[in-house]
């Protein structure tokens, strides 16, 4: 049997709700216990856990730490599947990306980095005045919700189809120019946005100031959902696998700024967890790209 930090214990069981006890009073007792080797941790011992970015064990990384994460992604009080989707648009669109434009409330269309003023919940209020993102088409639908990771690929089942920290509102055009291609740096755009988002033969490149945001995304996606059905029809190689150094490499150059923090605290509020990526880059990689494609 071998140790590991106490820091750990008392992250593993503060994430398992037990709160009775301080940090302190814990720290006395659990100085006399063994721990399962990393190779053997079981998840399943510490379950629905809603953490804060306090919780995340330090001394913890590669398969072990995905597993943690895994294990604590797992929403606290929602409905097992999840909310209706509806729902949880009207939740983005009023309150979640509602972060306003020039003091009034309004939404940003995350690949068009246009902001719409309204209050509304329903994606249709929030129409495009003109083809203000320059990419020749006047979005009057208004927007809708974009999934990162492509319903197509999950059948479109719950509760991945109403969890918010892979969604975010965007206009009709670009959402479905992108369709279900992966990420990708595009070399030769066959449609782009003024913003800087565009899509090629080979799939569809975000604006710089959100390829943090899409990266986190998928890497909280894989880490929640990985032992779902997530891939049907997919070359997983060619969405996820490949595409692991450079969603990476966006996670470390566009980190999480104020209001993606904001979004994750009112999602977790909604649904009962975060994205544990968004409260700490870092830990990304500290699980690393062999880990993360092994699933």
């Amino acid at each position: 049997m071998k140790r590991i930090k106490i820091s750990s214990l008392l992250a593993f069981f503060l994430a398992a709700g037990i709160y009775g006890a301080s940090a302190a009073q814990f720290s006395s007792s659990l100085e006399t216990l063994s721990a399962l080797a990393p190779s053997a941790f079981d998840p399943a011992r510490f379950p629905l856990a809603y953490v804060t970015v306090a919780d995340y064990p330090a001394d913890l990384s590669g398969e072990q730490l995905f597993q943690y994460l895994h294990t604590v992604t797992v929403p606290k009080a929602p409905p097992p599947e999840g909310h209706d989707y509806l729902d949880a648009k009207k939740f983005m669109f009023a309150s979640a990306d509602n972060t306003g434009c020039g003091g009034v409330p309004g939404v940003v269309a995350f690949y068009s980095q246009i902001c719409v003023k309204g209050a509304s919940g329903h994606g249709e209020d929030y129409k495009e005045k003109g083809d203000q993102n320059g990419d020749g088409v006047v979005d009057s639908g208004g927007m809708n919700a974009e999934h990162m990771w492509p319903q197509a690929y999950f059948n479109k089942a719950y509760p991945m189809k109403s969890d918010l920290h892979h969604i975010q509102p965007t206009f009709l055009t670009p959402n479905g120019r992108r369709g279900s291609m992966p990420f990708t740096t595009v070399v030769k755009a066959q449609y782009s946005t003024s913003s800087g988002s565009k899509l090629g033969p080979d799939g569809f490149e975000p604006c710089d100031p959100v390829k943090g945001d899409a990266a986190r995304a998928l890497l909280y996606f894989v880490v929640r959902y990985y032992d779902r059905n997530i891939r049907d029809g997919m070359n997983y190689k060619n969405f996820w696998t490949d595409k692991l150094p450079m969603l990476l490499e966006w996670n470390r150059r566009d980190p999480p700024d104020a209001n993606e923090k904001r979004r994750n605290d009112l999602i977790a509020q909604f649904q009962g967890n975060r994205n544990p990526f968004v409260d700490d880059p870092a830990l990304a990689d500290r699980i690393g790209t062999r880990v993360f494609a092994a699933h």
